[in-house]
C-alpha cells in the first residue's frame, strides 16, 4: 500500500484532488494499460509507485521530443530496475525508435538484471547478449523481438572498438535512432566506452538511473579540455535531471529504513604510538 503523490513527491491526501489527478479517464486508462506490471513467476500484478511513473513519463516525453539526454536520481532501494525495465519495454511500442539498449556495468549486475527481467512475461523481456558476437547480431537484426536488448557496457565497448572488426558491419546503424538506458550510471560511464557510444551513434539519446549522482563536490575523475581541467559530474554526462526521488522521500514513504548516526569525539587528543626517533 502507498499514498498517491505529485511529481515532486508531495502527498495527495484530499479526495477531490486525488479524484482529479488519478481518477480522470486518461490517467486511469494509462495506469491500467501502461503502468501495471505482471510478475509472471509470482502470479501477481504490481502497480508502479508514483515516482516510478513520473520517471518513466519523463523519459518517454524526452524521447518523443528528441530533447537530449537525461538522468533519473532515485535513491537506492526504491526500485530503479523495475522503473528502467518499464521505460525500456515501452520503447518497444514506439515506431520512432530503432533499438533500445538496457546497459549495465558488470557481469554480475548483468546476471542480476536478467534474473530481475525473467520475473516478467517473456514477450516483455529484453533479449540477452551472452557474447559480443550475439550483441552485434541483435543490433543488426530487423526482428521486433530484438528491439530491446540487455547488455553490458564492456560488450558494447568491444563491439564499437575498430580493432575488433565489428564496426564495419555496424556502420549502417550510425543514422538509426537508438535509446540507451543505463541501470546504475556509475563513474565507469564517464570513460572511453561512453564516449565511443556517443561518437558512433550521433542520433542516440542516453538516459541514466542512479541512486548516488556525482556532483562537483564528490567527483574524482578529471577531464582535460585544452588547458582547462574540470571534474566530470553526472550532469556533464547525462545533461538533464528528469526526476528525483531522494533518500528523504524514501524514508518519508517508509520505503527504506531511517539512518541512526552517533558522533564520537574523544575527550583527550589521540597520542601517536609510533616509537620515537629522537636520541636521548
Amino acid at each position: 500500500m502507498y499514498r498517491w503523490a505529485g511529481e515532486k513527491s508531495n502527498k495527495i491526501t484530499h479526495l477531490d484532488e486525488f479524484a482529479h489527478t488519478f481518477l480522470s479517464k486518461c490517467t486511469l486508462a494509462e495506469m491500467i494499460s501502461r503502468y501495471m506490471v505482471l510478475v509472471e513467476v509470482e502470479k501477481k500484478i504490481l502497480m508502479m509507485r508514483p515516482y516510478q511513473i513520473y520517471a518513466v513519463k519523463a523519459i518517454m516525453e524526452s524521447v518523443r521530443h528528441g530533447s537530449g539526454n537525461g538522468f533519473i536520481w532515485h535513491t537506492t532501494g526504491s526500485g530503479k530496475t523495475l522503473t528502467s525495465f518499464k521505460a525500456s519495454t515501452l520503447m518497444k511500442d514506439n515506431p520512432g525508435i530503432d533499438k533500445c539498449l538496457f546497459v549495465v556495468d558488470r557481469k554480475d549486475l548483468d546476471r542480476q538484471t536478467r534474473e530481475e527481467f525473467n520475473r516478467f512475461p517473456t514477450r516483455l523481456r529484453g533479449r540477452k547478449t551472452p557474447t559480443t558476437d550475439m550483441l552485434v547480431r541483435r543490433l543488426l537484426s530487423g526482428n521486433n523481438a530484438d528491439k530491446v536488448i540487455v547488455t553490458t557496457i564492456q560488450k558494447l565497448g568491444l563491439a564499437l572498438d575498430p580493432k575488433n572488426g565489428y564496426t564495419e558491419k555496424l556502420h549502417k546503424l550510425k543514422d538509426k535512432r537508438f535509446v540507451f538506458i543505463f541501470d546504475e550510471c556509475h563513474r565507469s560511464q564517464f570513460g572511453e566506452y561512453h564516449r565511443a557510444i556517443k561518437e558512433f551513434f550521433p542520433r542516440a539519446q542516453l538516459f541514466g538511473f542512479t541512486g548516488t549522482p556525482i556532483f562537483e563536490e564528490n567527483a574524482t575523475y578529471k577531464r582535460i579540455d585544452g588547458t582547462t581541467a574540470s571534474f566530470v559530474t553526472t550532469k556533464d554526462v547525462f545533461e538533464t535531471l528528469l526526476h528525483a526521488y531522494t533518500i528523504t522521500h524514501a524514508i518519508d514513504d517508509r520505503n527504506v529504513l531511517r539512518f541512526h548516526i552517533d558522533y564520537y569525539k574523544p575527550e583527550t587528543p589521540c597520542l601517536s604510538t609510533a616509537p620515537s626517533t629522537n636520541k636521548p
